[in-house]
């Protein structure tokens, strides 16, 4: 991540000074605020960012950091467009971060699609944790773009949320679960009879909130209802017979039950594909010890 991260500086940096930009932009944040470089800025982690915002929220923006929203909107953004010297935007950005479902709610695809002679069009957007519109200091920052799905770009727009996926302080494994509600003692038998459940720390809240993410889980009972079933289906001796059987489709049991619950299990591998994250938990709470 942070040759990634150094990358996208030097590409920044190259655009700033083929316009004669850089030295205005830089020396701005050297005499104001923090009194730090545009390097800084650009390359901050997300607990230097909070601090960066700060200490220059208040400060009367001149033409030269606006600027830097404008290199965003009208070059890097654009997949016909680029900054620097080797054709380096959005799509590009999210080509090697290889980031494929949206980090904010887990549930949508947001990979780059080849169109051929229409180029690469990525189906994410890039959301600034911190809005470039009350923020326009941090519209290039690396660790204030986010790749996310459009609903969630769209639902986030410029309010705030508490917690980046960027964040490596964070523990996401622990700060929100998703768990069920057994209606009844045979709620396999009934999708009406299981309800879906957050469980969330208190700092996440705000980011349920904005993205409505209660409401849209309410929508997968299905998902977990099927996991219920197969559950009881792929008991451990189930399971055992299966291996024993086909143990040579399957490089691994991990790879086996992925295939059987149509989803990833593992904590680690919950952003490989989309509700994984729910897949995993269910399954966690519904196996037998």
């Amino acid at each position: 991540m942070e040759d990634i991260a150094s990358e996208h500086y030097k590409e920044l940096e190259d655009q700033l000074k083929k316009r004669k930009m850089y030295n205005k932009v830089n020396n701005w944040f050297l005499n104001n605020g923090l009194h730090i470089s545009l390097k800084s800025v650009v390359l901050a982690n997300v607990d230097f960012l909070g601090k960066i915002v700060y200490k220059y929220r208040r400060f009367s923006y001149p033409s030269e950091i606006h600027y830097l929203v404008n290199v965003y909107q009208n070059l890097f953004a654009k997949s016909n467009k680029s900054i620097g010297s080797n054709y380096y935007n959005a799509v590009a950005l999210c080509r090697k971060l290889g980031i494929t479902v949206c980090p904010y709610c887990n549930r949508n695809f947001i990979n780059n699609v080849d169109l051929g002679e229409q180029g690469i069009k990525r189906t994410s957007q890039l959301d600034h944790f911190y809005s470039k519109d009350k923020y326009p200091f941090l519209a290039m920052s690396f660790y204030n773009l986010i790749p996310s799905c459009p609903a969630c770009n769209l639902l986030k727009h410029n309010r705030r949320i508490s917690i980046s996926p960027y964040d490596t302080r964070i523990n996401f494994e622990k700060e929100i679960m998703v768990n069920y509600v057994p209606n009844s003692a045979i709620f396999f038998l009934k999708e009406e009879d299981i309800e879906v459940k957050l469980e969330y720390s208190d700092r996440m809240k705000r980011n349920i909130n904005v993205f409505g993410l209660e409401s849209q889980y309410l929508l997968h009972k299905d998902i977990v209802f099927e996991i219920a079933k197969k559950c009881e289906f792929y008991s451990k001796s189930q399971l055992k017979e299966y291996k024993k059987n086909f143990g040579r489709l399957f490089k691994n049991e991990d790879e086996m039950k992925r295939v059987l619950f149509g989803n990833y299990l593992k904590p680690s591998d919950a952003y490989k594909r989309p509700l994984a994250k729910l897949t995993g938990d269910i399954y966690q709470r519904l196996v037998r010890p």
